[in-house]
């Protein structure tokens, strides 16, 4: 695998380096292995410490999900069980989860993949383009998400309803994250295959 940066005009004279611009181009050039580390260890820290005791303030006993956000696919029915399963004070709990919480999560851990992704393609980037950007569109439909169950939250303290087309909104943007997510997951599991095949392949030339 020839590295971009390193490719050669067909007279054998060195190709000057096309460098990517734009939001793509500057994650590619200012990620550094020392950067998604730290990021992880944020990622790590939040979750702990931020996002896990966040959601005890608003957890049911039961068998039920303890967040709508980590079901995959849900209507105005479901929302209705989760939200009557809950006290006044749990419900206002899950609604600033939704608005604060998880919507700074969802940042944290877009970032985190972002410069994962352009340290992991950054030698394949003028073939990759815009891969290291993707899991900013997980962050955008777990922002929808978010907005949708707050609103339906705040739709039932008032009304005691809830509406079904925004229902199916969360709903279809929770499952479209998920999608994004998997997609990501396998972008990062790829990157780390192709970089062990590159280092591989140049350890074998003289």
């Amino acid at each position: 695998m020839v590295d971009a940066n390193k490719a050669t005009a067909g007279n054998g004279v060195p190709a000057k380096p096309v460098k990517r611009v734009g939001l793509s181009g500057f994650f590619y050039q200012r990620s550094s292995l020392l950067l998604a580390v730290l990021l992880t260890a944020v990622f790590g820290g939040y979750l702990l410490f931020v996002s896990i005791p966040q959601s005890a303030s608003f957890a049911a006993p039961g068998s039920g999900p303890q967040s709508l956000g980590t079901s995959i696919g849900f209507d105005s029915s479901d929302v209705l069980a989760f939200l009557a399963s809950r006290t006044e004070d749990m419900i206002l709990g899950y609604i600033a989860s939704n608005q604060i919480w998880d919507t700074l999560f969802a940042l944290i851990y877009g970032v985190m993949y972002v410069v994962w992704l352009s340290v992991l393609f950054k030698p394949f980037a003028q073939r990759v383009a815009w891969l290291n950007l993707l899991p900013f569109g997980q962050v955008v439909f777990d922002w929808l998400e978010n907005f949708a169950l707050a609103s339906l939250s705040s739709q039932y303290l008032a009304d005691g309803v809830v509406s079904s087309s925004l229902a199916q909104l969360a709903s279809a943007s929770a499952m479209i994250k998920w999608i994004f997510s998997g997609v990501v997951t396998l972008s990062i599991a790829v990157g780390i295959v192709a970089r062990v095949i590159r280092a591989i392949k140049n350890r074998k030339r003289p």
